[in-house]
């Protein structure tokens, strides 16, 4: 079965800051802000931000840090073996990532929110990884490629026949010395406030974090 033509699409590119971390930084369009910035590590200790200075640590578990637009800050604690955790900066938990061949996350009353699967054509390829993404009621929400080579950027799925001019989505770039290079989400419907903060949540606890979410990925 064929996704639905995406409405909007969001991309979320990576590099290394001056302090060697990783940064993922999500738009929503060709100009204003970003819609959020990811950070590698922000909420770790000092032994583990010197190993990422030095370059020994490039990525993985640790606790990182979503901030978006509106200057909400959400915990993206990635946990080797066990469910990502997704919290406030007050410690109220958002939602919970609990990863298998078909992954869920969760709401903070423990309802899934999101499932989400490998592409059943071509869930992997040198170039990227697709998943697909449905709510609770398994309608789809959004495609998810998750770019592993630099031209995997102009092979992700793109806007096709909207009255839109993005041609900015599909520049290439150069290959960056990190593990993934970013993450383009292609949304089929306007997202909840959960829904959102979720969905970037797990895009950072994928490219920066480095959790497997599909049976591909492992």
């Amino acid at each position: 079965m064929s996704s639905p033509q995406p409405a909007f699409l969001i991309d979320g590119r990576c590099k290394h800051k001056t302090s060697n971390a990783l940064k993922i930084t999500f738009m929503d369009g060709p100009d204003g802000p970003p819609l959020a910035e990811g950070e590698q590590g922000v909420n770790d200790g000092k032994g583990k931000k010197f190993a990422t200075l030095l370059g020994f640590k490039n990525g993985g578990t640790g606790n990182h840090r979503l901030t978006l637009r509106d200057g909400s800050v959400i915990n993206v604690a990635t946990l080797d073996g066990k469910p990502s955790e997704f919290t406030r900066v007050d410690g109220t938990t958002v939602g919970t990532a609990v990863r298998g061949a078909t992954s869920q996350v969760l709401g903070a009353g423990g309802n899934v929110v999101l499932t989400i699967s490998g592409d059943p054509v071509e869930a992997k390829t040198p170039e990227l990884f697709r998943l697909k993404l449905a709510d609770a009621s398994g309608a789809p929400v959004a495609d998810i490629d998750i770019i592993r080579k630099a031209s995997g950027w102009s092979l992700a799925r793109s806007l096709v026949n909207l009255d839109m001019t993005l041609y900015w989505w599909d520049h290439a770039g150069q290959p960056l010395p990190i593990p993934l290079l970013g993450a383009r989400i292609a949304a089929f419907r306007n997202f909840s406030d959960l829904e959102r903060d979720l969905i970037l949540a797990v895009c950072v606890d994928i490219v920066i974090g480095l959790r497997p979410y599909i049976a591909e990925m492992q």
